[in-house]
């Protein structure tokens, strides 16, 4: 809650890769709502000289929200390109949460040789495009390769959009300032993901099956508890212009919020 509370709206969504500028691989997976917030993450939480309380609970505020993330992804991005892309993001969020490494880059050995905010940024880029350019030369159908070329395609998307976003108007930017900016695109994102749970308890109050039905309905009374502070925060925001089957892909979100950022 404390972390939906730093968004006041969407438009977050539609800025992690507002001027697309992926390489080759990246128009060969899909995305989901985990993989940007796991990244962008990533990089909030690698930033040396961020008040180590700040970061601990942006670190448990993604947590507990990718929680919740999971239902609606499960429930409503559940064919095979989406939970690929989910499973990349889980195994990266372990990673990350667990042992503070990316991709086997311990981030707080590495980030420390490095010391401005375009350093680090310019060393996520180049890493992840090292990777990326390792995968086109691998099998991708190999699990391993495939999660390191999602999660570096991902990476490399969401620096270089930070890195022009911030200096075509800043020269100088402080560790604070860009954990902040983070810190406010992963909250609009997780708010956008989460819009879509009264959608995820009305289908599971519906199954087909007598016999599973009271069970279904009890865990979707325990999830609408669970959950119901998080609804009521979120149902007076206005929703993008969207149909009803569209609210749940971030794709559809972040292509109505790049085109009405100026």
């Amino acid at each position: 809650m404390k972390l939906l509370e730093r968004s006041s709206g969407f438009e977050g969504v539609g800025v992690y890769d507002m001027h697309q500028v992926p390489p080759s691989l990246a128009d060969e997976f899909s995305d989901c709502w985990s993989l940007p917030l796991v990244t962008l993450a990533t990089i909030a939480i690698s930033l040396p000289n961020v008040q180590k309380d700040m970061v601990e609970k942006l670190l448990s505020g993604v947590s507990e929200g990718l929680r919740y993330v999971k239902l609606v992804e499960e429930n409503l991005n559940s064919t095979h390109d989406y939970v690929n892309i989910q499973k990349v993001s889980k195994m990266l969020w372990l990673e990350v949460e667990v042992h503070h490494t990316w991709l086997g880059n311990k981030l707080q050995n590495t980030i420390t040789q490095v010391n401005s905010v375009e350093q680090i940024l310019r060393w996520f880029i180049d890493t992840a495009k090292n990777l990326i350019t390792e995968a086109e030369n691998t099998d991708v159908s190999n699990e391993n390769s495939f999660y390191r070329s999602v999660s570096a395609n991902s990476m490399y998307r969401v620096t270089q959009e930070t890195l022009i976003s911030y200096y075509a108007y800043i020269d100088v930017v402080t560790h604070e300032q860009l954990f902040t900016r983070l810190s406010s695109m992963i909250s609009d994102i997780l708010a956008a993901c989460l819009t879509n749970l009264p959608k995820v308890i009305e289908l599971k109050c519906h199954t087909n099956a007598i016999e599973k039905r009271e069970a279904s309905v009890l865990a979707t009374a325990q999830l609408l508890g669970r959950t119901m502070e998080i609804i009521n925060s979120l149902q007076d925001r206005e929703l993008p212009n969207l149909n009803q089957a569209e609210l749940p892909f971030i794709n559809k979100w972040h292509n109505y919020f790049k085109c009405s950022i100026p």
